[in-house]
């Protein structure tokens, strides 16, 4: 955790991502009313994650907040996403916690 250029950066932007994979599971068990279709996401969507953080967070000064909130609701996760209304509340559950 402290190989990263930004350690302390990097630690809470894990933890929001850490806490975002939980909640996105954890809707899973509510059926329809959790996500309007069933998605299988796994804990590989959470690494990969991991890893572009550390990489955005190595590379440049600033922190890419739109870059990580895009990748992680549009890409990562929100690759599986087929409904326009998990779109939208797959990227506003981030944009709340990064």
């Amino acid at each position: 955790m402290n190989d990263c250029h930004k350690p302390s950066e990097y630690k809470k932007l894990l933890f929001a991502f850490s806490f975002f994979h939980a909640i996105v599971q954890d809707r899973r068990k509510f059926g329809p009313i959790g996500w309007n279709i069933p998605y299988a996401f796994t804990d590989e969507d959470f690494y990969v994650c991991k890893r572009q953080l550390k990489i955005f967070l190595d590379s440049g000064d600033e922190i890419p907040y739109k870059v990580l909130i895009t990748l992680g609701a549009a890409i990562n996760y929100g690759g599986r996403v087929t409904d326009d209304k998990d779109e939208r509340l797959i990227k506003s559950i981030l944009e709340r916690f990064v």
